[in-house]
């Protein structure tokens, strides 16, 4: 916004730069009065010769909107963009050197570039400047994919990996419906119902998948946590490989990776590290050096890719630049091209004092230079044709800023109150968000949020005028995000700090109202992260089942930091006698809460978790069932203690009423002639029959199958004594496919049952049939799923 002060009647201020060689010029312009640069107030020319003045300027003025061949004539308005990257031809060398090896075909080079810096050195800025030389390709088709954490919605999982591969699931949509046909039979056939695992992070995948994709069942009881996340990881890695296949160089650029979560960060190194993609991938990851010390999980990552590096160097090729604040002599350029001066001398004077008021900050000096532009102090004179300003009137009247941040507020503080409400409410929905989501709400509950009944402004008016103060940046398919996180930030500290917890709730509940329950899931971690537990107005046993959906798709995501901060937050939303009065919501939440805990090793939260569960007597055996997997995984596969992880198998199994001798020779005999009768059991079934099974929805039947395979996998590693438990166990899951119908070990038990067979009798026609029979299981298995 150009607003120029009004210096009618007053002696015009001189420049440093041109006190000697303008005098004349100045003392002559005295008598032309001088006016404001708004051509709309014709009241303040009174003369013939200032009219012919605005006339001319209005006319180059008007054709440079018209002409694109002459845009940037209207010397009035700070042209921030022809500025470009003062100070980093080093760092653009550096990066443009990394794209062209990563495209040479004989290289098969994943290239990874790690920029650090402070907040607003232009991290960013840097990165994006490959942007257009990738998407303006011609011989090739290249693609530059972005997504930003957000410090305020930390707790989103993989929130920046599902904005790029989002926007790269846009891109692939218009390629056209052949490529997307391609794309889509192609992770179908490598991931099959595994597919499911992307569409529920990336939604925008619906855009390239032609047949519906299921949202994922609940995982069943045989998956671990482990295996959760083996799935996931496999999932993203074949997506890369597929997509990245038809994009080359596919550029992929992670920002503020300082607020990322681990399962963002595993993903980015399971990327770099896949030797079987052997297309053109680049990945960019920027990150605030000054807020990652050596304890920062992001420092583990750092150090896996450098080691990564030095291992493998055929695989990788490693990059790292940081960027720091302009010097004073780059801030005087930068100075004297915005403002069309021909020499650095004459804006030495002005540049000193921006420098001294923000260190040489890029960003941070653009938005001095912009205040002082709309406070007056920095203006365009049509008469000498040339901007102007008082360096003493300068720093008089401004002051050194404790940082960015407190510059942006003031402004935004200037602003009309609707507007400033409009940008307290835009802060809740994180570093972007849909035009949609913002118009559901805000349309209702405008009054509310700003206390206002004046408020009447249109959403789209309210959007397209933050996009035009360069608070936001317009994308497609009508989202927006902020122009840098300090804008978001300066726009969530216009809420007082007192009451900022209680308004984004506030937000956050209108959000759960206006979806409901069933559309909920889309939305489900922002609304999520918007509450908070001591300032909502929902009720408690409502709220805590919203955080027990939200921790339950985590984990399903193999997020497990944020399952594990949902379940938190799910329990303390408990009431008191939750024992009694909301036991089977407690039992879920301490559950995934243990087995998040787990997972990410802090064992002395996962056995507290643990440890209260299994003390209530009122919950029964079974529906501890997830409580006592997460205590076993720990003693068997963390401690290696098998012995007393079957120890306490065995006993759960006999509360859910399933026995097994102890020990022995007589065990061994009752084991091996086990063997014998579930082969005859199954030889006897009809292949239809088995083809035919229903599938089984029990519960109990369902955990103690999952506990047979615990004990199955544990039997085997300690060997020994324990062998013919292992056998037993196998039968027994055998048995109850023929008895009650088919679930997800079937396939497995089958397999076991045939190699065990083997052993015992030298059978290789038992060892085929049952081979045979187990695959058909598995795809009967795989089959349902899909359905």
């Amino acid at each position: 916004m150009d607003i120029m002060p009004d210096i009618t009647g007053r002696k015009e201020p001189k420049t440093q730069s041109s006190a000697k060689d303008n005098d004349e010029t100045l003392q002559e312009s005295e008598q032309i009065r001088p006016f404001r640069s708004s051509l709309r107030n014709s009241s303040i020319i009174e003369n013939k010769y200032n009219q012919a003045i605005i006339k001319s300027v209005t006319e180059s003025i008007n054709m440079s909107k018209t002409n694109s061949n002459i845009q940037g004539m209207s010397m009035n308005k700070l042209r921030f963009h022809l500025v470009g990257l003062l100070g980093r031809d080093e760092e653009i060398k550096m990066l443009r050197t990394c794209l062209e090896r990563v495209m040479q075909s004989e290289q098969q080079k994943k290239e990874v570039v790690i920029i650090s810096g402070h907040s607003g050195t232009g991290k960013t800025a840097l990165a994006f400047n490959l942007k257009k030389q990738v998407n303006a390709m011609r011989e090739r088709r290249g693609a530059f994919v972005a997504g930003k954490c957000d410090q305020f919605h930390s707790g989103e999982p993989l929130s920046a990996i599902s904005q790029a591969f989002g926007e790269l699931c846009c891109k692939v949509a218009k390629e056209g419906e052949t490529i997307c046909n391609e794309i889509e039979a192609k992770l179908c056939a490598e991931l099959q119902n595994e597919v499911r695992l992307l569409t529920q992070i990336i939604p925008e995948m619906d855009r390239i998948m032609n047949s519906k994709v299921q949202p994922p069942t609940k995982t069943s009881d045989d998956v671990t946590s482990h295996a959760r996340q083996a799935k996931l990881s496999y999932a993203f890695r074949v997506l890369t490989r597929v997509v990245s296949s038809y994009f080359s160089p596919l550029v992929i650029c992670l920002d503020d990776l300082q607020w990322a979560d681990i399962s963002s960060l595993e993903i980015i190194e399971l990327l770099a590290s896949d030797d079987q993609n052997r297309n053109s991938l680049m990945i960019i990851a920027c990150y605030r050096s000054n807020e990652v010390d050596a304890t920062h999980m992001l420092s583990s990552t750092l150090h896996n890719l450098v080691e990564l590096r030095e291992n493998n160097n055929s695989l990788l090729s490693l990059t790292q630049m940081e960027v720091g604040n302009l010097d004073k002599e780059e801030v005087n350029q930068a100075i004297t091209s915005l403002l069309s001066f021909d020499e650095v001398s004459q804006t030495e004077g002005l540049a000193s004092i921006c420098y001294k008021r923000t260190l040489g900050n890029p960003f941070f000096l653009r938005e001095f230079v912009k205040l002082l532009e709309e406070e007056g102090l920095l203006y365009f004179h049509l008469g000498l044709f040339r901007w102007m300003w008082d360096e003493a009137d300068i720093e008089s009247k401004t002051v050194s800023t404790k940082n960015v941040v407190d510059l942006l507020q003031g402004k935004m503080r200037r602003l009309p109150q609707e507007a400033q409400g409009f940008l307290r409410f835009i802060s809740c929905f994180g570093a972007s968000f849909t035009r949609e989501t913002v118009r559901m709400i805000w349309e209702k509950q405008r009054t509310i949020i700003i206390e206002t009944s004046t408020a009447n402004t249109g959403t789209e008016e309210l959007l397209a005028s933050m996009v035009e103060e360069n608070y936001l940046e317009a994308l497609e398919d009508n989202k927006y995000r902020w122009a840098h996180d300090n804008v978001e930030q300066a726009a969530s500290s216009l809420t007082n700090e007192d009451s900022r917890s209680s308004f984004r709730s506030s937000i956050g509940e209108m959000w759960y109202q206006e979806l409901g329950k069933d559309n909920l899931d889309p939305c489900l971690f922002e609304v999520a992260n918007l509450l908070d537990t001591e300032t909502i107005d929902m009720t408690n046993i409502e709220c805590a089942k919203l955080y027990l959906m939200a921790a339950e798709k985590a984990r399903d995501t193999s997020v497990f930091d944020s399952c594990s901060i949902y379940a938190s937050k799910g329990i303390d939303m408990l009431p008191g006698d939750k024992w009694a009065s909301e036991p089977r919501l407690a039992v879920k939440l301490y559950s995934l809460a243990a087995e998040a805990e787990g997972f990410l090793g802090h064992h002395s939260r996962m056995e507290s978790y643990c440890y209260e569960v299994l003390g209530q007597k009122s919950v029964s055996t079974l529906e501890k069932k997830d409580i006592y997997l997460v205590k076993l995984h720990r003693m068997a596969n963390a401690e290696l203690r098998y012995a007393d992880a079957i120890e306490l198998c065995l006993t759960i199994l006999k509360d859910l009423g399933c026995r097994f001798p102890r020990g022995g020779r007589m065990g061994l005999m009752i084991a091996l002639v086990s063997v014998h009768r579930t082969v005859k059991m199954v030889k006897k079934t009809p292949i239809e029959a088995l083809d035919s099974l229903p599938v089984v929805t029990d519960p109990l039947i369902l955990a103690t199958s999952a506990f047979l395979n615990r004990l199955t996998e544990w039997t085997y590693l300690a060997g020994g004594k324990f062998s013919y438990l292992y056998i037993l166990a196998t039968t027994k899951m055998v048995q109850m496919t023929l008895s009650y119908g088919s679930f997800a070990l079937s396939a497995t038990s089958f397999a076991s049952l045939g190699s065990t067979s083997f052993s015992v009798m030298g059978d290789v026609d038992t060892l085929q049939y049952l081979g045979e029979r187990s695959l058909r299981l598995q795809e009967r298995c795989e089959s349902e799923a899909g359905r």
